[in-house]
């Protein structure tokens, strides 16, 4: 029984078969490119309105730092976490650094790399479904996809921060490993790369991901027991599998080789950093969280079609409507249902898949420690996407073979699947015209568009040329960039924005340092030779709520809400003296 909505192409070797198989590459193309689409536009955006206001600051600027110094320094991990450890591992600086490179260090370059990123992802998702289910279940999948970009935030396709940029991949890389089980060995080995950027980049991802490679594992096993008990596992198919597995070890060897080196060469691994915080974290949310925030995510995609606006909360669970949360879970069982009653093995391994990326978020959000901010499990938008995509491919084929069976068959015996197609080929484009027209639209996270900072910068960097501590050989006396306390009550204070001050003065060629207090985002090269610095720069909120500029230090500009101060440091601070700011 084909399990497509659309029938099935001729055979090969059939006339008609030949020459629709221009037709159907036309058609896959097509299906990547409208699931990429709103990636793609918003980078051409991006690309044609560069101006030179645009500024990351925050962990935006510390991840520029980062992708700057890959081919320089040694980097050899992810992104720091406020729990004391590095995420583990810098495939996404080292992906980051080639457009980087290619946009002579633009601050837009990240932002590019993103929304590369994400549409190689969008358009590998929809490949894959096409693949596997047809052009019906694709065009559904993109409509999920679309509705998922919405939801998630307007610049998630273009943010680089570490827990968004691997949303997409990551679920990439749980569709191939889908593939794979369906036989298509070709999905295991290009699923490393993608899982692999997911975990290197936050180790939130650990756990979904391990989750995912167990039910992998667990079904490729199943398959070469079946059919080992047949005898075909013998000859070219046993060949392919053994190909596959060597070529999926050998890139993740490859791909994880940096983290082992750090960990093998340097006095503090980062390994034993991990180990230890998952040894003694202590837990602040609960089970119950956990279980509701799972299905909040069933609930987005009934909710977003009626209209239903966002619940307005940073911290999980959100709690979307309870109805809503009804519908999803009635669909999900409901599709499973039906798929085990066809004898859909395809469909009833993605439910299995979806179930376990579940599981693994129900304990993800049961062992935040802290507050329970949205950001920490942002990947769990991934399940109610793989959820509904599991009902689109267990419903609609099912729709279409009842359409077909009730039809007068002397007559228009495809017309009842092919209006299926036309309906949610209509639901794929107007949803991605929508997400399209968000995205292109939509700024940068933690960018400044203002030039605000730029003025800031610009200060720091004139002072620094008219005191000789930035010369014109590019030769450059030591900086100390400081971040001055306040009385607000705010959670991140002036350091947010002194990241930004920090990469443009390293930028214009100046030997930036920090207090040894920052090493963790910064790095010990920032952090290493604050005793022989000659210059103090001083960024600061000016509302009065910072301390007044110290002794040798003025006021050198005052933009939007914040001001910067300079000024000669004289004598010299003596080794050991400590710069950390106020608490």
């Amino acid at each position: 029984m084909d399990h497509r909505v659309e029938p099935a192409p001729p055979e090969a070797g059939q006339g008609e078969g030949k020459r629709r198989r221009p037709r159907s590459v036309a058609a896959a193309t097509s299906i990547a490119l409208l699931a990429a689409l709103p990636a793609l536009v918003s980078a051409v955006v991006l690309l044609v309105s560069r101006q030179d206001s645009f500024l990351p600051f925050g962990d935006h600027a510390v991840l520029h730092l980062s992708v700057r110094d890959v081919g320089r320094e040694r980097v050899l991990l992810g992104p720091y976490s406020r729990f004391g450890f590095y995420h583990p591992g810098p495939l996404a600086a080292y992906l980051l650094s080639v457009p980087y490179r290619l946009l002579g260090g633009a601050h837009e370059s990240l932002s590019i790399g993103a929304l590369v990123i994400n549409a190689a992802s969008l358009g590998g998702i929809a490949t894959v479904v096409h693949r596997r289910l047809g052009t019906t279940v694709a065009l559904w999948t993109i409509t999920v996809l679309a509705v998922t970009i919405r939801l998630v935030e307007p610049g998630f396709l273009r943010d680089s921060w570490n827990p968004m940029l691997p949303i997409l991949p990551f679920l990439l890389a749980v569709l191939l490993g889908w593939a794979a089980l369906c036989g298509e060995l070709w999905a295991l080995p290009l699923a490393v790369v993608p899982a692999s950027l997911a975990v290197q980049s936050h180790v939130g991802y650990l756990a979904p991901v391990g989750a995912a490679m167990a039910v992998v594992s667990i079904g490729l096993l199943v398959r070469v027991v079946r059919q080992r008990s047949t005898g075909v596992v013998r000859g070219a198919r046993g060949r392919r599998r053994l190909v596959a597995l060597l070529l999926t070890g050998a890139l993740g060897a490859l791909v994880w080789l940096p983290p082992v080196i750090q960990q093998m060469t340097d006095d503090r691994g980062n390994a034993e950093q991990l180990l230890r915080y998952f040894r003694n974290a202590s837990p602040h949310s609960s089970m119950a969280a956990g279980l509701r925030s799972v299905a909040d995510e069933l609930a987005k995609v009934p909710a977003y079609v009626l209209g239903v606006d966002p619940p307005d909360s940073v911290l999980l669970p959100q709690r979307w409507p309870t109805w809503a949360v009804a519908i999803g879970v009635a669909a999900l069982v409901g599709a499973v249902v039906l798929a085990a009653l066809r004898r859909r093995g395809d469909v009833v391994w993605l439910a299995a898949l979806s179930g376990a990326v579940g599981l693994a978020g129900v304990a993800a959000v049961a062992r935040i420690e802290g507050y329970p901010f949205l950001y920490v499990t942002r990947w769990t938008v991934v399940i109610g996407a793989l959820a509904w995509t599991t009902v689109g491919a267990a419903v609609l084929p099912a729709v279409g073979a009842w359409l077909d069976r009730a039809a007068d068959r002397s007559a228009w015996v495809r017309r009842p699947a092919a209006a299926i197609t036309v309906v949610v080929a209509v639901l794929a484009c107007g949803s991605t015209a929508v997400a399209t027209a968000g995205s292109a639209s939509a700024d940068t996270p933690q960018t400044d568009y203002s030039g605000d900072l730029s003025l800031l910068i610009g200060a720091v960097h004139r002072d620094l040329l008219d005191n000789g501590i930035l010369r014109s050989d590019g030769s450059s006396d030591v900086v100390v960039v400081e971040f001055a306390a306040t009385t607000r009550a705010d959670l991140v204070g002036t350091s947010f924005t002194g990241s930004g001050l920090v990469l443009g003065l390293v930028e214009k060629g100046a030997d930036v340092q920090v207090s040894p207090y920052w090493e963790m985002p910064f790095g010990s090269r920032l952090t290493e030779r604050v005793a022989d610095a000659r210059y103090l720069a001083t960024i600061a909120y000016a509302d009065g709520t910072s301390p007044p500029p110290k002794p040798g230090q003025r006021v050198l500009a005052v933009s939007g809400q914040y001001e910067v101060y300079g000024g000669m440091l004289a004598p010299p601070p003596m080794p050991g003296a400590s710069n950390e700011p106020a608490r």
